[in-house]
């Protein structure tokens, strides 16, 4: 790309720099010219109250509900609606209730904007400025409202974005500039033109409908889930109403055993605890860890990772840049060296890091006379660059990496090889060079213009703490990689100290000239990268995507901007540019990762609370319509009653899981989803259905169809089977009984909850429409009832282990190829 030099500051002479006065900004308050407007960028409070209240399993059950209550049958309205009802409204109560603690947590990160009113400069909130505002722009702002440049040093904006060119554009006085665009290089004033809904960014919002709620990959199974239940839903209620029909049933009882069914079926519990668990996590991993959640989805994200990648500064350094030395390469004194640093530094539009710790240096080493050339040209530093030049007529000084400085010559005596040398010890090197006349910028190499003045070498502190940091996120299975603009040998002597292997590293220019194939290759087995640019650290993301990683990026920096839109999850620093944070999920707000292995700790056990809760609903609603099905088909009487379902999935599944929800039970550790969820549930789902039926026929045969018996040992076989499912979640294995004693506390409470459900049943037996058993009467359903329980325990420990059926069936979802590579074997 052909670079372009941008002439000397200047100032439109017709607009005052002193900016708006009190009484201006007040009048444009009043009419109502503020940036006030607020996107659609989350969910509003009637999505919630709709979400919750009309969704489709709502409707027909509450109609359903409606008819038994107008037919006089209130106990089924009561306990059929009791848990949808309370699912329904507990649930958008502490979504709302989430949403309020979010959107306050949400202003920590929200932008500042530097503007000059009555002369004076002033940081503000970008939701308070007003039409006319005069705007400083400096590297890494976003742009918040639409404008005109009236002041532009070397200014570089990229406006990718919103065009999706990636190539910078400079401005000049009178230049147009958007809302969305943001600052790359250089500095300039604007003024604010278009603000709040009629600014680019908003506009384009607006059409665009921006708020989107991204699924996570669970909740994008809770959704598939409800979606079969549905479909499920409309094929089967409508034959359950002929079935009973064709039965002669009242209208009544076909109504009930509709309202079993659909509640057996659908999993509404399970939807909310997804919403629940995720924001939860939010707000706790905001409050206890420093780490502000941008995006809820980000704590299953945050369990997702598998890889971690960031670049030295800042991550494994503390960011604190000092000169350790200035050497001259052309014979010069070091005062010489001081005062044409001194000259070059104090016309730069804008002072980066680096830079402003070498003008610490030189104030320290130098007093000014007053005496200062003035630039005529600039070409601001930039990370693709990787260096500055300043024009002075008739000569030019250039810094920046000595690579892309320095002449590069053979030796050990060279100048490339002294630099290297000292990068190989940790040191950040600059190259300081000059050039007689203006620099001819149509090369992509320019060392050859260059003579050098001096190499400067920086020192920056490696944190006290990082490997115990890089020791945690190793303990959270992270695969880690250092991803930096620094040169190699920099960045591998700062790894190596700090615990990281650097046996095999790669430098940018390397990478370029690779293809995608090799790339994947390199990047999967390497962990050290120097001098990356923007657009290579995108493509190491990607390429880490393809081989199935889920790519977790640190960044601060406009440089990490594209690689942070490519990663999966966007992990910002709080002291980083606008711009990274405007593309974070998540901002350290403590600027340190030493907090972030808590984060990603937290973000697992959220999702291992979703699986939990996850196994926990869906192995009931298998077995429940499982078994439903079986007697449909068996053309026997519907096996349960509302009341009775419902009271029972209260008493052992709704109640426990209510405790995993809000974390105060952790589930067994579930690594896999389709092995230790899906497979639990299909196993453990298809077993209750079975031995249901297995009690059911022989009950209804011996006792001569006495119905009320027969639902009342289904009932509290039930009850024992729920309690099962809670105990194998919370690790409880019959194959393992020194579980038992592990997790006495959790067998302890549900031993109390099941005696509870069923006392309960014993005590108002008419309103469950009971039939107690007594060992005179009933001894043999007793005995059936306990043997099919342990049989019960057996089965789903067998069954859970080994999953012989279930391996069978997926062999034939497997390719002919592989299939046929086993014969062979």
């Amino acid at each position: 790309m052909t670079q372009t030099a941008v002439s000397s500051p200047t100032t439109s002479k017709d607009q005052p720099l002193t900016g708006l006065s009190s009484a201006d900004v007040q009048s444009r308050i009043a009419q109502g010219q503020t940036n006030r407007y607020k996107a659609r960028v989350s969910r509003t409070y009637w999505d919630i109250v709709r979400d919750n209240l009309l969704n489709l399993f709502n409707i027909v059950l509450g109609t359903l509900l409606v008819i038994v209550i107008v037919m006089g049958d209130y106990a089924t309205a009561f306990f059929a609606g009791f848990s949808v009802v309370t699912n329904t409204f507990l649930g958008m109560i502490q979504e709302i209730n989430a949403k309020r603690k979010l959107d306050q947590l949400a202003t920590l990160g929200e932008q500042q904007v530097s503007v000059i009113r009555g002369g004076d400069r002033s940081v503000i909130s970008m939701h308070e400025v007003v039409l006319d505002d005069v705007i400083a722009i400096e590297p890494g702002d976003k742009l918040v409202v639409d404008g005109v440049i009236v002041k532009a040093d070397a200014l570089e904006v990229d406006e990718s974005l919103l065009t999706g060119e990636s190539d910078a554009v400079f401005k000049q006085i009178g230049d147009e500039a958007f809302s969305g665009s943001f600052c790359i290089a250089g500095t300039g004033l604007m003024r604010a033109t278009r603000v709040g809904k009629d600014s680019n960014i908003n506009k384009l919002t607006d059409i665009a409908k921006q708020y989107n709620r991204v699924k996570t990959p669970t909740q994008t199974y809770i959704d598939i889930i409800v979606e079969i239940t549905v479909f499920i839903m409309f094929i089967f209620v409508p034959m359950m109403f002929i079935t009973a029909w064709l039965q002669q049933l009242t209208f009544l009882d076909a109504v009930r055993n509709a309202v079993v069914f659909i509640t057996s079926l659908v999993p509404q519990g399970l939807v909310l605890v997804a919403i629940l668990s995720l924001t939860i996590g939010a707000i706790k991993i905001t409050r206890q860890y420093e780490t502000l959640i941008q995006r809820t989805n980000a704590v299953e994200s945050l369990a997702n990772a598998t890889v971690l990648c960031f670049d030295k500064t800042g991550t494994l350094t503390l960011n604190k840049l000092a000169v350790d030395q200035i050497i001259s390469l052309d014979g010069s004194s070091h005062d010489t060296i001081v005062r044409e640093l001194w000259q070059y530094l104090h016309n730069l539009a804008h002072l980066n890091r680096t830079a402003g710790a070498v003008e610490k240096y030189v104030e320290s080493h130098f007093s000014p006379d007053g005496n200062l050339p003035k630039k005529i040209k600039e070409i601001p530093f930039n990370s693709v660059r990787k260096w500055g030049a300043v024009n002075f007529g008739e000569e030019t000084f250039v810094m920046g990496a000595p690579e892309r400085i320095l002449p590069q010559r053979s030796g050990e005596d060279s100048v490339a090889s002294r630099s290297i040398k000292l990068a190989l010890q940790g040191y950040r090197v600059l190259a300081f060079a000059r050039v007689q006349g203006e620099l001819v910028t149509d090369k992509e190499q320019i060392s050859s213009q260059c003579n050098p003045i001096a190499l400067i070498v920086l020192s920056d502190q490696i944190r006290s703490d990082i490997q115990e940091t890089l020791n945690a996120f190793r303990k959270e299975n992270l695969r880690l990689k250092v991803v930096s603009g620094d040169s190699i040998e920099t960045v591998r002597a700062v790894a190596r100290e700090s615990g990281m292997n650097t046996e095999k590293a790669y430098t940018g220019a390397q990478l370029e000239a690779m293809s995608d194939a090799e790339l994947e290759g390199v990047v999967k087995e390497a962990d050290v990268f120097g001098r990356i640019e923007p657009e290579t650290k995108r493509r190491i993301v990607k390429a880490l995507q393809a081989q199935g990683e889920y790519v977790a990026m640190v960044g601060d920096g406009v440089n990490d901007v594209p690689a942070l839109k490519q990663a999966q999850l966007a992990i910002v620093m709080n002291d980083g540019t606008q711009i990274s944070k405007d593309v974070a999920d998540i901002v350290l707000l403590n600027n340190a990762m030493s907090t972030l292995p808590h984060a990603f700790t937290e973000g697992k056990e959220t999702t291992q609370t979703i699986f939990g809760t996850m196994k926990i609903f869906l192995v009931k609603n298998i077995y429940n319509v499982a078994f439903f099905l079986f007697v449909g088909f068996m053309a026997l009487p519907f096996p349960l009653t509302p009341v009775q379902i419902s009271w029972a999935t209260f008493g052992t599944v709704n109640m426990p899981a209510t405790l995993i929800a809000f974390g105060l039970w952790r589930p067994k550790f579930m690594s896999n989803f389709r092995d230790d969820v899906l497979d639990y549930i299909i196993t453990t789902g298809f077993i209750g259905a079975i031995l249901l039926a297995v009690l059911y026929v022989p009950v209804f045969l011996i006792s001569g169809g006495d119905l009320i018996l027969v639902r009342s040992a289904v009932t509290l076989f039930l009850c024992f089977f729920g309690s099962l499912t809670i105990m194998n979640v919370q690790g409880i294995d019959f194959y393992h009984p020194r579980t038992f004693i592990e997790k006495k506390g959790v067998v302890l409470v549900m031993l109390t909850l099941t005696t509870l459900t069923i006392l309960a049943m014993y005590a108002v037996p008419n309103l469950f429409e009971f039939s107690p058993l007594n060992w005179d009467q009933h001894w043999w359903v007793i005995l059936l009832l306990a043997l099919l329980f342990d049989l019960a325990m057996v089965l789903v420990a067998h069954g859970t282990k080994y999953r012989y059926l279930l391996k069978r069936f997926y062999t034939l979802f497997q390719k002919h190829d592989s299939v046929n590579q086993a014969r062979t074997n």
